[in-house]
C-alpha cells in the first residue's frame, strides 16, 4: 500500500492485488477504475467489483477466520443492487464454475453469499469449487479441516480451499557445488589424458611437448569414468549420457577383448575370432543403448497391443522377453517363431515363403500391419510390399536400432560390424533396392526433429552432418575415413565451440595409431579446446593441451602467450600449486614463468617485482637497466642497501656481469660503495684489522674517481649520486684517521695530502663543495701554525 498527491493536493491511496483464482489483477488509484476489467466485464461491472474491494478493505481486522463470520456481518454496497449483484457475480464466476443456476433472490443472506464469493475472487482468498449440493463449504488448508453453514439453498456447494504455493524443486543445493561438478567433469578426463602421456623435451626446443601413450588404457580409463559418472548424475545432462555413448562404443569397437582380468601376455585369438568378439561386443553396445526406448515404447504399448510391445523387445535384442510377452497373451505360435529369431537363415528363408504366399493369395490382408512387421523382421525383410501396403520395419526406429536390426535378422550370423554398417548405409542413402527406407544418423541434438525425406536429402546435397558415433563405424570399418568430420563438434552437440570430447577422442585415436589429420586441423582442435579451458579458470590445464601441438615454434609461443597473459603476481596457495604443476609435471621451464610476470609487474608499473622476476627469469641486462633507471637511486637516499645488495651481488658473477653492458660505471659503483661501508662498519668491531684497512683505503681511493661516472638523468639521481660522494668522503677521513692511530675527532692527525685530491674528484654540489674545502683550509692552516 502506498500514497502519492494529485494535481489538486489530494491524497490517493494505490494498491496493487493479484486474483490467484482467476488470473485478474486490478489497480486501485484515483477514481478507482480497474486498469484491466477481470473475467470480461465491462466498466460498469468493474466499478461494481472495486467498490467490494474497496468494502474488503475499509473493514475492521476480525480476529475470527472469514468461514466463521455470519453472514448479516455483511453488508451490500450503497450502489450494488440485487439485480446488479446477481448478474455480476454470474460473469465474475464463469471461468470457475456453472453460472446457469445462479439467480436473483432478494434475501440478505443469499446476496450477502454472492458477494463473499466476489470477494473471493477479488482478493484471492481461496480456490472455489462449484459441485452439486447445498449449503457452502469452506475448506482451509490451514487448519486441514472444514466449516460448513448454511447461506442459501441452492443446488451448488462452493468449497473454499486456501491456495499454497509449491516450493520450487530443489535441482542443486548451491551454486557452488554445480560449479564443483563442472569443473570435475573438465579436469578428471584431463587428468586420464596426463596419466597416460608422456612429456619429454626434444632437442630442436626447450618447450616440452605431450604424446599420448600407445594402447588402450586412457579408452577403458575413460569409459569406466564416464558410466560411472553417468550413472550417479542419471539423466540431469544429457550431454554426459551420450558422452557415455561414444566412449563405449569405440570400448567395443577397439578395447581389449575377452574378460577384464585377463592378462596382456595371453596369445591374441586370430582374426576371424577377434571379428566375431567384436561383433559381440557391438552387438551388446547397441542393445544397452536401445534399453530406455524400448521400455518407453513397451510401457506406451497398452493391453490388446503386444505386437508393437514384442516388435520393440526384438529391436533391442531382447527375444526372451519379448517370447514370454507373447506367451501371456496365448500368442503361442508367433512365440515359437520368435524363439528361433537368432537362428539359421533356413528359419528366415521358410518365413520369406510364407509371407510370398500371402501375398500371392492376398490373404496378408487380414494381418494387421504391426504383425507383419513381425513377420517381415523374422523373415530378413526390411521392406515388403503387401496386398495394400508396404510394410517397412526402419520405419519408426532411430538410427542405431536400425543398424542393429540389420546386424541381428538380416545378415548371416557371422556377419562383421563393417557389412552390417554397410547395409544400413545403403538403407538410409536408398542406393539398395528397397530404396531409402532408413532414417540418416542425426546427431542427438536433431534426432528429435527428424527431417523429412526430401527435406533431407536437400541438407545431405549440401553438407551431411552425421551422427558421432556413426562416424566411429565408419572409421572401425575404413582405417582411412576422413577424421577431419569426425572430430567436428556439430556431430556431438549444437554448440560449435565446445570441444571436449572432440580433444580427448583424438588423443585416444592417436593412440590407436591413427595419425592422418592435417596439421591445420590439429591446431584448431588444440587451440579451440584451450581457449574453452581458459575461460572456464583452467589456464594451468589449456597449457597442457598447447603442449601437444606439433610445430615446436608455434607450441613455445602459444605457451608463452598463455603464461603471459594468466601468471599472477600475488602468490597464493593455489597458484603455487599452478606453478609447481607447470614446473614437475609438465617440465615449463621456470624462466618462462618469470618472464612472464615480470611483463605482468611492467603492465601494473610494479617495478620492485619486475626486477624481481627479470632477476629469476635470467635477464640480466633488463635487470641491471632497470635497478640503476629507478630502484637504485632511492635505496641509496633510503639506506636501504641490503635490498640493492642482493640484487647486484646476483649480478656480479662473471657470468652474469659479462652480459651486462655498462655494469662497470653503474652496477659495479653501487655494489662497491655498499660493500666499502658494510667493511667499515665491520672493522669498527674489530680491535687489530691493519690489512683490512689497507684494502679498505684502496677501495675507497678507487670509489672516489667512478663516483662521477653513474648515469644521472633524473634529479632523484644527482641526489644520490651527491649523497653517496659526501659519504664516501666521510668514510676516507675516517679510514686516513684510523690508520693513524688517532682519535677520528682529531683533524691534525689526518694527512691532507692523501685526502685532498680525492674528495676534489667526488661529484658534490656546490654547498657541499664549499664544506669540505673550508673544512680542508682550516685543517691546512691548523697544521701550518703547528708546524712553525
Amino acid at each position: 500500500m502506498s500514497a502519492f498527491s494529485t494535481k489538486d493536493g489530494s491524497s490517493t491511496r494505490h494498491e496493487r492485488r493479484t486474483d490467484v483464482s482467476g488470473g485478474c489483477t486490478m489497480q486501485v488509484c484515483g477514481a478507482l477504475m480497474p486498469a484491466r476489467q477481470p473475467c470480461g466485464l465491462d466498466a460498469e461491472d468493474a466499478s461494481v467489483l472495486v467498490e467490494i474491494k474497496n468494502l474488503e478493505l475499509n473493514r475492521p481486522t476480525c480476529p475470527y477466520p472469514p468461514q466463521q463470520l455470519a453472514p448479516s456481518s455483511l453488508r451490500l454496497p450503497s450502489m450494488l443492487s440485487s439485480w446488479k449483484l446477481c448478474d455480476v457475480a454470474k460473469r465474475c464466476l464463469a471461468p470457475h464454475a456453472n453460472t446457469d443456476k445462479i439467480q436473483y433472490t432478494d434475501s440478505v443472506d443469499g446476496a450477502a453469499a454472492l458477494l463473499s464469493l466476489l470477494r473471493t475472487v477479488l482478493l484471492g482468498g481461496g480456490k472455489l469449487l462449484l459441485q452439486p449440493g447445498g449449503g457452502v463449504t469452506s475448506s482451509s488448508s490451514a487448519s486441514g479441516g472444514s466449516v460448513s453453514c448454511s447461506l442459501i439453498e441452492s443446488s451448488y456447494k462452493v468449497v473454499l480451499e486456501q491456495l499454497v504455493g509449491l516450493d520450487p524443486p530443489a535441482a542443486k543445493v548451491s551454486e557452488e557445488e554445480d560449479d564443483e561438478e563442472s569443473q570435475a567433469v573438465l579436469q578428471r578426463p584431463l587428468e586420464i589424458c596426463l596419466k597416460h602421456s608422456t612429456v619429454d623435451t626434444p632437442d630442436a626446443s626447450a618447450c616440452p611437448l605431450v604424446r599420448p601413450q600407445p594402447g588402450v588404457a586412457a579408452l577403458h580409463e575413460y569409459a569406466e569414468w564416464i558410466t560411472e559418472l553417468n550413472d550417479k548424475q542419471g539423466d540431469v545432462d544429457p550431454l554426459l549420457g551420450y558422452w557415455s555413448e561414444v566412449w563405449t562404443l569405440c570400448e567395443a569397437l577397439w578395447g581389449r577383448l575377452g574378460p577384464a582380468d585377463q592378462e596382456p601376455d595371453m596369445e591374441m585369438p586370430g582374426e576371424y575370432e577377434q571379428q566375431l568378439e567384436r561383433r559381440r561386443t557391438f552387438s551388446a553396445w547397441l542393445s544397452r543403448g536401445a534399453t530406455c526406448r524400448v521400455e518407453e515404447e513397451v510401457a506406451l504399448a497398452g493391453k490388446g497391443r503386444h505386437t508393437e510391445a514384442i516388435f520393440s523387445y526384438l529391436t533391442g535384442n531382447r527375444i526372451s522377453e519379448a517370447c514370454r510377452l507373447a506367451q501371456k497373451e496365448g500368442d503361442h505360435r508367433l512365440s515359437l517363431l520368435l524363439s528361433q529369431a537368432m537362428g539359421s537363415q533356413y528359419c528366415r528363408d521358410l518365413l520369406a515363403l510364407q509371407l510370398a504366399d500371402w501375398n500371392r493369395m492376398q490373404t496378408d490382408c487380414y494381418l494387421p500391419e504391426e504383425r507383419l512387421r513381425i513377420f517381415a523382421l523374422l523373415a530378413g525383410k526390411p521392406v515388403w510390399q503387401s496386398s495394400e501396403s508396404v510394410v517397412n520395419v526402419c520405419s519408426e526406429l532411430d538410427w542405431k536400432r536400425c543398424v542393429a536390426v540389420h546386424l541381428w535378422f538380416m545378415l548371416p550370423p557371422t556377419a562383421s560390424v563393417a557389412g552390417a554398417l554397410a547395409r544400413y548405409e545403403a538403407a538410409f542413402q536408398g542406393s539398395c533396392e528397397g530404396g531409402k527406407y532408413a532414417c540418416a544418423p542425426l546427431p542427438p541434438y536433431l534426432e528429435a526433429e527428424q527431417p523429412d525425406m526430401e527435406d533431407e536429402e536437400e541438407e545431405e546435397s549440401k553438407r551431411p552432418l552425421h551422427d558421432l558415433c556413426f562416424h566411429l563405424l565408419k572409421l572401425y570399418s575404413d582405417r582411412h575415413y576422413s577424421l577431419q568430420q569426425l572430430l567436428d563438434p556439430l556431430t556431438v552437440t549444437w554448440e560449435r565451440l565446445d570441444y571436449r570430447l572432440s580433444w580427448h577422442l583424438w588423443g585416444v585415436l592417436q593412440a590407436l595409431h591413427y595419425s592422418h589429420l592435417s596439421a591445420s586441423r590439429q591446431g584448431l582442435l588444440h587451440a579451440s579446446y584451450a581457449a574453452q579451458l581458459e575461460s572456464a579458470g583452467l589456464w594451468h590445464m589449456a597449457i597442457f593441451i598447447l603442449l601437444h601441438i606439433p610445430d615446436h615454434t608455434q607450441r613455445e609461443r602459444a605457451v608463452r602467450e598463455m603464461l603471459t597473459l594468466h601468471c599472477p603476481l600475488q602468490e597464493t596457495d593455489e597458484s603455487v600449486r599452478r606453478e609447481r604443476f607447470l614446473t614437475e609435471r609438465l617440465l615449463i621451464p621456470e624462466q618462462w614463468i618469470h618472464e612472464a610476470k615480470a611483463t605482468r609487474a611492467r603492465r601494473d608499473a610494479d617495478r620492485h617485482q619486475e626486477a624481481l622476476h627479470l632477476y629469476r627469469a635470467g635477464y640480466w641486462s633488463q635487470c641491471h637497466r632497470l635497478l640503476i633507471q629507478h630502484l637504485a637511486s632511492d635505496c641509496i637516499i633510503n639506506d636501504n642497501h641490503d635490498y640493492l645488495l642482493e640484487f647486484l651481488e646476483g649480478l656480479a658473477v662473471p657470468e652474469h656481469s659479462a652480459t651486462i653492458q655498462d655494469w662497470d660505471t653503474a652496477g659495479r659503483v653501487y655494489l662497491d660503495y655498499i660493500r666499502v661501508i658494510k667493511t667499515l662498519q665491520d672493522i669498527q668491531q674489530m680491535e687489530n684489522a691493519g690489512y683490512e684497512l689497507e684494502r679498505l683505503h684502496t677501495n675507497v681511493t678507487s670509489l672516489c674517481s667512478r663516483i662521477e661516472l653513474l648515469p644521472c638523468s633524473t634529479a632523484r639521481d644527482r641526489l644520490a649520486q651527491s649523497e653517496m660522494a659526501k659519504r664516501v668522503a666521510n668514510i676516507l677521513r675516517a679510514v686516513l684517521s684510523l690508520q693513524q692511530g688517532d682519535a677520528a675527532s682529531d683533524s691534525l692527525s689526518i694527512p691532507l695530502a692523501q685526502l685532498a685530491p680525492h674528495i676534489a674528484r667526488l661529484p658534490m654540489p656546490e654547498d657541499y663543495t664549499l664544506e669540505e674545502l673550508r673544512g680542508l683550509t682550516q685543517s691546512y692552516l691548523r697544521q701550518l701554525i703547528v708546524s712553525q
